[in-house]
């Protein structure tokens, strides 16, 4: 599955908050794949960011931060791989 159908599952309301916890650590992975890094890296990069910890989310809130930081990591790895293609 690609970052997008795991974000649209980690969003959705109707599926119970393990599983959204399991589609956020999902994208992380995918973030981590593009950035070049381990997933625990990228944890740790996400909780600094957000303090959120994608091992013990706690709450629905705290599902909807890491969505929101992992976008942003992964705009990031996406600018950073344009700009090597532009040079």
């Amino acid at each position: 599955m690609s970052f997008n159908s795991h974000r649209r599952k980690l969003l959705d309301d109707a599926l119970p908050p393990e599983h959204r916890a399991s589609h956020a650590r999902s994208c992380a992975l995918h973030v981590a794949n593009a950035l070049g890094l381990d997933r625990e890296r990228v944890f740790a990069l996400l909780a600094q960011a957000s303090g959120v910890d994608l091992h013990h989310l706690e709450s629905i809130p705290d599902l909807q931060k890491a969505s929101a930081a992992l976008e942003a990591l992964r705009q990031g790895a996406n600018a950073n791989m344009q700009g090597q293609l532009d040079a």
